[in-house]
């Protein structure tokens, strides 16, 4: 019987298997940063839509049911909408958080957005106390008259989820805009 020929299999070296996993670790990590990034970006747009469907089921019901209609912006995160009845009392129409930790907040050095309706606040309407739309889908303060404002949202320490709705009284327009690091985008 004769020895089994030898074998030129030898299998991969210490540095090869180093080089692949450095690679794949390399990969990975540009992959991460583009999925944060990425997710801020879904994130952010999620959140402004709730907002802005929020100011929208609020203006259409007021219109459909010829009530006025309250919107509430209670810090951190919280959305009311709330149906006046006549001759008194009041029924909550809908109630809503902002998701992904999510708040009404504005990031340091962000300018006004481009409507310029005010940024003294996160949620900020001027010096109105309640605003609410009317029957004609105008959005009022509480004394009925026309008032424009912005709200401000975004995540603590993520600036690439910072966002701003804007509203124009008389016709009650919704303006949503992005942060892009340098300026307000619709």
């Amino acid at each position: 019987m004769s020895a089994p020929a030898p074998s030129n299999d030898r299998g991969f070296s210490l540095i090869e298997v180093i080089l692949v996993l450095a690679l794949i670790a390399g990969m990975c990590g540009v992959f991460f940063g583009s999925f944060q990034a990425l997710s801020a970006t879904f994130q952010g747009d999620s959140d402004m839509r709730v907002v802005e469907w929020q100011l929208k089921l609020a203006r259409e019901t007021a219109i459909n049911q010829r009530r006025s209609i309250e919107v509430k912006f209670t810090n951190p995160n919280l959305i009311t909408v709330t149906r006046d009845n006549l001759p008194n009392g009041q029924t909550v129409i809908s109630t809503i958080y902002l998701e992904h930790n999510a708040k009404f907040m504005q990031f340091a050095g962000q300018p006004d957005t481009p409507d310029q309706f005010g940024n003294a606040s996160a949620v900020y309407f001027g010096t109105a106390t309640t605003i609410m739309f009317t029957a004609d889908g105008m959005l009022v303060d509480q004394t009925g008259n026309p008032i424009n404002g912005t709200i401000f949202i975004g995540q603590a320490g993520r600036p690439g989820t910072s966002r701003a709705l804007s509203v124009f009284g008389p016709t009650a327009r919704i303006r949503s805009y992005r942060w892009n690091g340098t300026g307000w985008r619709p």
